[in-house]
Formats: structure tokens, C-alpha cells, sequence
């Protein structure tokens, strides 16, 4: 397949896997498993920025190598963590850590300096 038909391929794609088989990036079909969704948010950030970089038109050779080194960054970034180590989707800002204080770390004083 040339590049240009690759890349052609590539704005076909729907699933997490055809992306992967298009640009031919190895992947782990686990982690793929349970961070799918968040694999593809973080590919689609990235494409954004890759965009963003660069206004020249580029040959199809060069884009799918940006894409397929971008998204074997964001297959990476799962492998080792979590989505919500990531929190890219609103659902997972939101429920941003609080601070947690361990009970026997408190402690009550009294009036008159006893405990």
C-alpha cells in the first residue's frame, strides 16, 4: 500500500485496532482493552497539536510517520498508568484527588492543654 493510499486508509479508520493496523504500530491488546477510549482521546490531542505545529503542506510519508510515532506515545501512556492518572475526559477532572488526612493524625486539644 502506498502512502498516500495508507494515509487514505487511515481517515477511514473507526476501532482503536484499525488505527493501530494502518499506521503499523505494535500494541499490547490489553492495555488497548481497558484504555481504549482514553488511548484515542490522548492520539486525537495529539494529532491536534501535530497540526497545530505545522502549517506546509507535508508529504503523506512524513504525516504518518508523525501520526504513528504520536500514536505509539499515546499507547505508551497507558501502559504504565491509568486513565485517571491521564483525566482527559470532564468525568475524570472532575473527580480530581482531594486531600486525605489519616484519622490518627489528627489531633484534639483540649481546653487547658490536655489532649
Amino acid at each position: 500500500m502506498s502512502p498516500a493510499e495508507r494515509l487514505a486508509a487511515f481517515k477511514r479508520c473507526q476501532t482503536a485496532e484499525e488505527y493501530f493496523a494502518v499506521l503499523d504500530v505494535p500494541y499490547d491488546p490489553r492495555v488497548v482493552r481497558v484504555n481504549r477510549l482514553h488511548i484515542l482521546r490522548h492520539f486525537a490531542e495529539q494529532l491536534v497539536e501535530l497540526h497545530l505545529e505545522r502549517s506546509e503542506p507535508q508529504r503523506p510519508e512524513e504525516i504518518l510517520d508523525r501520526y504513528r510515532a504520536a500514536l505509539a506515545r499515546s499507547h505508551d501512556a497507558f501502559v504504565g498508568a491509568t486513565a485517571l492518572d491521564h483525566r482527559l475526559f470532564k468525568v475524570l477532572k472532575d473527580r480530581a484527588p482531594r486531600a486525605f488526612v489519616e484519622t490518627g493524625a489528627i489531633a484534639v486539644e483540649r481546653p487547658g492543654g490536655g489532649r
